[in-house]
């Protein structure tokens, strides 16, 4: 699709809007590739017409009609436009086009070209709904039967046609076609109430007999139509024949336009005449309900009360799938898809117009003090991760990319192909029309921007604001969310601070994080010894085992802050645009997005579980419990810092072979869980630092890919400890120089301080002493005084990682299924239900404390000096 205009401004001078077509045929080169792939359906469609034209076989229930369906503004109308224009000249429609498929395609219009006769389109939009749509169609037909003839006339020549047989043909087609217009009234229109009940009888006599032979008449005159337009293409020796296509708009533009049209496509069935309807698949389904849902109403026929309406609108929801399927059968429809987003970084297509990846790159992101602005400059930082990651990352990012048969199409082997994270996907991902508007408002920005100011200079990173808010609107406009949820996010969530700038209120969170991973593989530890558990038969852990999952995409889920209970998952490109919205809004000095709670939206990935079986005798009710301990990342604020982290480990899972999570035996496992909780440390490092990513893999000597090309493992694997712990200590000394208060330098402090210690327990490692990664050995002097300073934190911080290790066990099992049975088992009720339920979890907490820590509180290895845990367990939990 192209919309780029001609006479672009230069560089420095004002924004000048130039009017734009709303549709327009385009030639092959500069069409979409979606657009692209309908026009190939289509053509091959109306081949395969033409041939079935030929066929002289019973008309009757013959399925005429394609159906052209996309999102709103996806190019339907452009594809109708384009279609007609390349079978008028098909030369001039693929000239100068690369391509392999362009010879075939060429020979196809060729073909096609004198068989296919397009009748002038009929676009809804303007229609009044009670027009007669019969003989609206007969009057294309007669305009296009007397299209020679006004041409000779045009030029001077006979207006009448070259022989005798011909013009007897042509008058007697003529005829027939006059006929049947003047009986269209009668066939389509109801006839009106009067006073003379005489004429009323007469009149509906007079419809009955026009009804009863009005097909049989209008095959038949369709016949003669055929032929005589085919006279002067073919000849008269009656071989090949013309095909007569109606493209059809703007089909769903009223349930009345929508009933009236598929009415007219089964009342006039001809194998020499097409319909080509352009709708909206999901409208042209709904509407075709509420037709007949409004016609059982009129009749009287619409049930009562609540269950006589959902029997309605079951009889009418049948009803319109019978008649679609008759009218329009599923192989009859041809869907036009949205445009992929690498191929919405590169439009537009054309090359007359500076690619829109070129132009988001010259727009600035708000500049502040903190370090997320020295690595995040350019709008495009919130789409493209190139930057962000190493090459062999990146490799293997996109090797990720096209494993997943979801995101294949968008991973295109291109040297300067972006790297879209799965936010810039979402966004990016639009209908062809959204993609221009998009493209001129960013280009209406870049030329605003470079074009001289008067007056005070507006803040940087306003004109982004101005883009994503007015994207995040559009898309809330055109999707299919409640109307209470479009209302919630227009007028609560986006609002308007009191200097009029736009912000996201997030107060009381409207909005909840999901998310779609899948399992990537499994790291077993070896069965414990029953003597190691600590309470012999009154409490077991008896498995553990490591989950590495890939990480798709997330998913928000809006909830209705007046009616609780009520929910809607965001669409794709709505959800998109608001985590741009809001990363955009929260790099500004004083961040833009309201909230009670220091983090504005829980979007912490899960990627990594640790899950461990649990046996607890005492525990009445439900003394088996399956407890997960999902491995959290620090609470940054911005959705890019975790689409950073989630890219690079899921490029690391793909680095890791399949044989690497099978390990051969007890030790090897625990050494390979070991690593990966190495590599998970090290790779929020990266995020974590300066360079917001660049996480360097290292070679056969130094960093992960020593560990991973190491034959043996125990060795490779403390020398990559000792980076990971030269990692951590250079992170903190840089948080030290350069955090600017609440950054997310802060954020990574908080995460060191309070979550690596809790990292290499029992309750996340796979073996029960695995604590090596946190010990720095004897006589090995740290680069700097990073780790010492981590040390001394963890010492003076020691009750509170007490407290948060016991309320990560209390949270795991509470959320366990176990739990879940017992609290659905005992009600909602609350007195003696509460006690039963919170006695059961007190006892099995306590339960997985004495056995994990029989020997001794495992805390106490990673924070020397510190005093006694939390709470300890009774003395007769233990041996």
């Amino acid at each position: 699709m192209a919309t780029t205009p001609h006479d672009a401004p230069e560089a420095g001078q004002p924004y000048l809007p130039t009017p734009q077509a709303e549709a327009q045929a385009f030639a092959w080169d500069d069409l979409l590739t979606s657009t692209r792939q309908g026009l190939r359906e289509l053509f091959s469609w109306l081949e395969a017409a033409c041939e079935g034209s030929a066929d002289a076989a019973s008309t009757e229930h013959l399925s005429t009609s394609l159906l052209v369906s996309g999102a709103r503004g996806c190019g339907k109308t452009t594809l109708l436009l384009s279609a007609v224009q390349a079978l008028r000249d098909w030369k001039s429609f693929v000239r100068g086009a690369p391509g392999p498929e362009v010879p075939a395609l060429s020979r196809t219009l060729e073909r096609l070209e004198r068989r296919i006769l397009w009748l002038e389109p009929l676009d809804l939009e303007p229609v009044p709904t009670q027009a007669n749509l019969l003989a609206t169609l007969l009057v294309r037909v007669r305009a296009a039967l007397d299209q020679p003839r006004r041409g000779k006339g045009e030029r001077g020549e006979s207006a009448r046609w070259a022989s005798s047989i011909l013009e007897e043909g042509a008058e007697e087609t003529w005829g027939k076609l006059d006929h049947l217009i003047r009986d269209a009234s009668f066939m389509w229109e109801d006839i009106p109430s009067t006073t003379d009940a005489r004429v009323r009888a007469e009149q509906q006599i007079r419809a009955s007999e026009i009804y009863a032979n009005f097909q049989p008449r209008f095959a038949d005159a369709m016949e003669d139509v055929a032929r005589t337009l085919s006279m002067p293409r073919f000849g008269a020796s009656g071989g090949d024949q013309v095909l007569l296509v109606l493209p059809i708009d703007n089909v769903d533009r009223s349930i009345e336009h929508l009933y009236n049209i598929v009415k007219l496509t089964r009342m006039v069935a001809s194998r020499h005449l097409w319909f080509v309807l352009a709708a909206g698949h999901q409208e042209f389904q709904r509407f075709m309900e509420r037709s007949f849902q409004k016609e059982l109403i009129i009749s009287g026929q619409a049930g009562i009360g609540a269950r006589g309406q959902e029997e309605t609108l079951a009889i009418a929801r049948r009803q319109a799938a019978t008649t679609l399927r008759r009218a329009l059968p599923p192989s009859y429809r041809i869907a036009l898809d949205l445009v992929e987003p690498h191929e919405a970084w590169r439009f537009p297509v054309d090359g007359r117009g500076e690619p829109l990846g070129s132009l988001l790159r010259r727009l600035r992101l708000p500049a502040s003090k903190r370090t997320e602005s020295r690595v995040l400059e350019t709008f495009a930082d919130l789409f493209d991760l190139q930057a962000r990651l190493a090459p062999d990352v990146a490799r293997c990012y996109r090797e990720a990319l096209r494993n997943d048969d979801a995101e294949a199409r968008e991973t295109e082997a291109r040297p300067d192909e972006p790297l879209l994270h799965h936010v810039g996907r979402l966004a990016l991902t639009l209908p062809a029309r959204t993609l221009q508007d998009l493209w001129h408002a960013v280009r209406h920005e870049v030329m605003c921007s470079a074009a001289p100011t008067t007056g005070a200079a507006p803040e940087q990173g306003e004109s982004v604001v101005r883009i994503a808010s007015e994207m995040l609107r559009n898309a809330i406009d055109e999707s299919d969310l409640p109307a209470w949820a479009s209302e919630q996010l227009h007028h609560r969530i986006l609002r308007q601070d009191d200097q009029g700038r736009v912000c996201l209120d997030l107060t009381g969170k409207p909005i909840r994080r999901s998310k779609r991973t899948s399992l990537h593989g499994v790291l077993q530890a070896p069965p414990r010894d029953p003597g190691g558990n600590g309470t012999g038969a009154h409490a077991r852990v008896l498995g553990t085992e490591v989950h590495l999952r890939r990480f798709h995409e997330v998913i928000l889920v809006l909830e209705d802050l007046e009616q609780p209970g009520r929910e809607a998952p965001l669409p794709a490109n709505v959800a998109g645009w608001f985590m741009v919205l809001h990363d955009v809004l929260m790099l500004f000095e004083r961040p833009r997005v309201l909230s009670a709670d220091v983090t504005a939206l829980e979007m912490s990935p899960e990627m990594i579980a640790t899950v461990h079986e649990f046996w607890s005798g005492r525990a009445r009710g439900e003394p088996f419990v399956q407890a997960a301990f999902w491995w959290t990342p620090p609470s940054w604020n911005t959705f890019i810092e975790f689409a950073i982290l989630t890219a690079q480990w899921r490029a690391f899972l793909v680095r890791l072979s399949r044989g690497f999570l099978t390990a051969g035996d007890g030790e090897d496992a625990t050494l390979r869980a070991r690593f990966i909780q190495a590599a998970w440390v090290e790779n929020i490092c990266s995020v974590s630092g300066m360079a917001m990513g660049q996480w360097n893999w290292g070679d056969e000597r130094q960093g992960a890919m020593s560990v991973l090309k190491a034959s043996r493992l125990t060795l490779a694997l403390e020398r990559y400890e000792q980076w990971v712990r030269d990692t951590v200590a250079e992170l903190v000394t840089r948080i030290r120089e350069h955090s600017a208060g609440y950054d997310r330098l802060w954020t990574a402090q908080v995460w060191l301080r309070d979550m690596l210690p809790l990292q290499v327990l029992p309750e996340f490692a796979l073996a029960i002493d695995a604590r090596s990664l946190l010990r720095q050995p004897s006589g090995v002097a740290s680069p700097n005084k990073g780790w010492d300073l981590l040390l001394k934190d963890w010492r003076t911080q020691a009750p509170r990682l007490a407290a948060f290790r016991h309320q990560r066990v209390r949270d795991a099992v509470n959320r366990s299924s176990a739990a879940e049975s017992l609290r659905q088992a005992l009600g909602a009720g609350g007195g003696r239900a509460s006690e039963t339920y919170y006695g059961w979890l007190d006892t099995l907490v306590d339960a997985w404390f004495a056995v994990v820590d029989h020997d001794g509180d495992p805390l106490a290895g990673v924070v020397l000096g510190m005093t006694h845990r939390l709470n300890p367990a009774s003395p007769d939990e233990h041996p």
